[in-house]
């Protein structure tokens, strides 16, 4: 019998959901086929941004008044059914995008003190328990799963330090991590691996004195060659914890050794050259570099994620990261992320609302205020990229930043 396509209002308690019209990493579920047992299922799948699905009356509840004589093919993989098929991007209002900046910065406070506990639990003991990792990065896929990408990209690119705890460097490293293999198309296995690789990778450190740490993360002052020295043995440091434990798969081990052996053969241990490499060591190599940007690492200015972008974009192009991991991030996130602040060349403001894939300089953005700082009663949705010949022309001059207290009052 075939699968039938429905929308999401007319999913029933005691369906069969057979596919959805979203990545797996983005349903609230780690299968996209189970029963619907509850209302809470149907409004997880709601929330997650599920629109059409597609049933197997098989297994389950079929719509009412119908009978398998009636049954019509379910559509190719990934297409929608040719009615319902929406003609441009979906546009959220403001406030369900602070409502989901909201969710993802609060599911953040709550993973960084989980992470935290399990990284104090590893200084304490000097051991890393592979079932804790891998309950820590089930924990991570979890969140990233039931909210919204970007807004969880820009929860993690706000409100850091460089100073911060080496846990909070992890967790960004694994979730920025985790959003580059989705878009890479990394099986599950494969993204498990590669969160704990990310989330770990690091973790050579804590045998590392103090001292050095500190300076290497708050002053560009060039380190001694001992003290240098000392500090680049912390990656093979990490690798050695990890086998000395054991239960980790060789991967994962990879990643923490060779995370800082750049592609142009300028990181180390100077023995692993860059172009030997694993691909998931690179993904690890392009996050670790756009967080350190992102905060501030060695002493330099904190950076917009739109700066971040641009820098990490620059260096690859000079040959120390794989442009092509780092061009994909930035076709998923967006030369402007969703959420970024920014002047028109009108001189109004704007607020980032979707990515054009096709045209990443010409978001979609709404306009909140006009050029003489006063809010626009109704904000203006304006695609950059399709604009009206007869208005005036609008482009991105300058990116405002991510600074929490402006962006609440245009968001409110």
């Amino acid at each position: 019998m075939a699968y039938r396509p429905i929308t999401i209002d007319a999913l029933q308690i005691g369906m069969h959901v057979a596919k959805l019209d979203v990545a797996w990493f983005r349903s609230p579920f780690m299968r996209h086929s189970f029963l619907i047992r509850t209302d809470e299922q149907i409004e997880k799948l709601r929330r997650a941004g599920v629109k059409y699905l597609s049933i197997d009356p098989a297994k389950g509840l079929d719509l009412p008044g119908m009978s398998a004589s009636s049954q019509v093919d379910q559509p190719p993989p990934g297409q929608l059914p040719a009615a319902a098929a929406p003609r441009t991007p979906e546009v959220r209002s403001l406030a369900t995008m602070a409502e989901e900046l909201l969710a993802a910065r609060t599911a953040r406070a709550q993973l960084e003190t989980s992470v935290h506990t399990t990284f104090s639990r590893i200084a304490q003991t000097g051991l890393v328990d592979p079932e804790e990792a891998t309950h820590t990065v089930h924990a991570i896929s979890a969140v990233a799963q039931s909210l919204n990408t970007h807004a969880l990209f820009m929860a993690f690119n706000q409100g850091r330090e460089g100073a911060a705890p080496l846990s909070q460097h992890a967790l960004a490293t694994c979730s920025f991590s985790m959003i580059l293999a989705h878009a890479a198309d990394y099986n599950l296995l494969a993204i498990q691996e590669l969160a704990t690789g990310a989330l770990l990778h690091d973790i050579g450190l804590i045998h590392i004195p103090s001292t050095i740490v500190q300076r290497i993360h708050d002053t560009s002052t060039t380190l001694s060659e001992q003290n240098k020295r000392t500090y680049e043995t912390h990656a093979r440091g990490g690798a050695i914890l990890l086998e000395r434990r054991g239960g980790f798969p060789p991967a994962v081990g990879q990643i923490l050794a060779e995370h800082h052996a750049y592609m142009n053969g300028s990181g180390f241990p100077t023995e692993t050259g860059g172009a030997f490499t694993s691909d998931m060591t690179r993904i690890v190599m392009v996050t670790d570099r756009y967080d350190e940007l992102l905060t501030g690492f060695g002493g330099a200015s904190p950076l917009t994620p739109h700066q971040s972008l641009q820098r990490l974009y620059q260096e690859g192009q000079e040959g120390k990261y794989e442009t092509r991991l780092i061009s994909l991030f930035i076709k998923v996130m967006g030369i402007y992320p969703v959420y970024s602040y920014v002047t028109l060349t009108t001189g109004e403001r704007a607020i980032v609302s979707v990515i054009n894939s096709g045209k990443l300089h010409q978001p979609i953005v709404t306009i909140t205020d006009d050029p003489s700082g006063q809010p626009y009663i109704v904000p203006l949705v304006i695609d950059l990229a399709n604009q009206d010949a007869e208005a005036p022309p609008r482009g991105i001059r300058s990116v405002l930043g991510t600074i929490p207290t402006e962006f609440e009052r245009v968001l409110h």
